[in-house]
């Protein structure tokens, strides 16, 4: 009877643990590798320190003023990301870096994770590119092939 009780308990405490957190880790502090000045959006992997295994490197936003602070003291924002389709795939682990949130959005129109929706801090959309006058999220024009029938990014399907 105990060896059931303490199963029942390890499962109950372990099942907690799994379903509390967030799987991604978005929003959590990650390393710029190079150490050097964010002079674009970047997308780093595999970062060890996210469970997606995917740090956002955004320079600072001069749009909204957002400057936001990297682990190493740096002035650009540097957070895990994960991969995304929809807002409610941002949820994240926490909003330290970032106290307007993170929508899901193409962060990066060139490199390997071209045309790929990630999750990103709602400040460092950019007008014009993935956020539109009204504060909504939308694909770039480089990325969209209704309309730019000729994309130049791999990860753009016709």
């Amino acid at each position: 009877m105990r060896a059931l009780l303490w199963c029942t308990l390890v499962a109950g405490v372990v099942g907690t643990g799994i379903f509390a957190c967030n799987p991604n880790s978005i929003g959590r502090p990650c390393v710029n590798p190079n150490g050097q000045a964010v002079l674009g959006t970047q997308v780093s992997s595999p970062a060890l320190e996210c469970p997606s295994r995917l740090c956002l490197l955004q320079p600072p936003n001069a749009s909204t003023g957002s400057s936001g602070a990297s682990a190493d003291g740096g002035t650009y924002r540097a957070t895990c990301t994960a991969e995304c389709q929809h807002d409610s795939d941002c949820d994240p682990e926490t909003k330290a870096s970032c106290k307007e949130g993170f929508v899901c959005a193409v962060a990066t129109e060139a490199g390997p994770f071209c045309c790929k929706k990630l999750c990103i801090c709602r400040g460092d959309l950019l007008e014009g590119r993935n956020v539109d006058p009204d504060g909504g999220t939308v694909v770039p024009f480089s990325c969209d092939p209704k309309q730019n029938p000729n994309p130049t990014c791999p990860n753009v399907k016709p």
